[in-house]
């Protein structure tokens, strides 16, 4: 079974920013230029006093404020730079059969409030467009082969006996002994499908004969991931303990695993993001450096620096001071090529 990863989102997921830019171009009651609302610096007065754009923005604190500037920078230098290589009408044209499929954009706009509150169907489109210009900025820093795309993952079945307190749950022992028993079967030619959907606690996989699809490096727990990948095309592992219960796990052939490599390739990126944060920070600095990026008030750009544009910068330094003592010392080694 899959360990629960945090959910990805290139760029965006890396800062832990929410939501997104509407750049939707509908109405509204200012008639604002492309359909943004023109607030002004004063938003309400009374004998009490004026409520000015600036209170808002300190209610919402300089965190907040400083995160939507380094996201909204980032998107429009992204938007920019990968304009003609996205496909904007195409994601749209995805996104729209989603929503069909989904039984309408009101369903659709229902699942989205659940899975992300007060976003609207527009928001979501704008940022999976966003998501694509970070996806083609990545896919140039983290150039992945087609060689280390597949050798990253492996197509697999699985058969799962569970190990259950429950009254009619079976003990460890008793469990054991149900997988070793199942796995005799297979070995005397019984078909894994059909097993797996008659025989399997892993009820999501069961139903399609325990085809869990390709499987990324880093997505299973780590007795059955070793078994996996040490597994040859077509074989099937001995029973395989892990804290799920006992497994039996068969690896495909992989026919086509070359319609696959895009998809592979962007999980192999999202997965060096996720370990290199330092190095994208830095990127995302190149970056604004190239756009000559300026953030005007300077309370933001402290945030921004401090949070972003230097973060790691000493560990880098205590690592550089680290590598020299280690070389001048002749017991320098090396990093495993990701």
């Amino acid at each position: 079974m899959k360990k629960r990863l945090a959910p990805i989102v290139v760029g965006l997921g890396l800062i832990g920013l929410a939501g997104c830019s509407d750049d939707s171009s509908s109405e509204n009651a200012t008639g604002g230029e492309n359909g943004e609302t023109e607030y002004g610096d004063v938003l309400a007065t009374s004998d009490a006093g004026e409520v000015t754009t600036d209170d808002i923005l300190n209610e919402l604190g300089t965190d907040n404020i400083a995160n939507r500037t380094f996201q909204l920078t980032l998107d429009s230098i992204l938007q920019d730079k990968y304009s003609d290589e996205v496909d904007r009408e195409a994601i749209e044209s995805q996104i729209d059969e989603e929503i069909e499929s989904m039984g309408g954009e009101e369903q659709f706009a229902m699942v989205l409030q659940q899975q992300q509150p007060g976003m609207t169907v527009e928001q979501y489109k704008e940022q999976r467009i966003n998501n694509a210009y970070h996806d083609k900025f990545f896919a140039e820093k983290f150039e992945v082969t087609d060689e280390e795309a597949k050798d990253t993952v492996r197509e697999a079945s699985h058969i799962l006996v569970e190990v259950s307190e429950e009254e009619d749950g079976l003990s460890d022992e008793e469990a054991q002994e149900k997988a070793e028993s199942l796995h005799q079967e297979i070995e005397d030619g019984a078909d894994f499908g059909e097993l797996a959907a008659e025989e399997s606690d892993d009820t999501g996989s069961a139903e399609n004969n325990g085809e869990l699809g390709y499987v990324q490096r880093g997505q299973m727990v780590e007795p059955f991931e070793n078994a996996l990948f040490e597994l040859e095309q077509g074989e099937v592992s001995d029973v395989v303990e892990s804290d799920f219960g006992y497994h039996i796990i068969k690896r495909h052939e992989e026919e086509n695993i070359d319609e696959e490599l895009d998809t592979i390739k962007r999980q192999v990126v999202s997965q060096k993001i996720q370990e290199n944060q330092d190095q994208v920070l830095g990127f995302y600095n190149d970056l604004l450096e190239e756009y000559n990026v300026e953030f005007e008030n300077e309370e933001i750009r402290t945030y921004i620096e401090e949070t972003y544009l230097n973060a790691g910068s000493e560990e880098s330094a205590e690592e550089s001071t680290e590598e020299s003592t280690e070389e001048s010392a002749e017991e320098s080694t090396e990093e495993p090529a990701e």
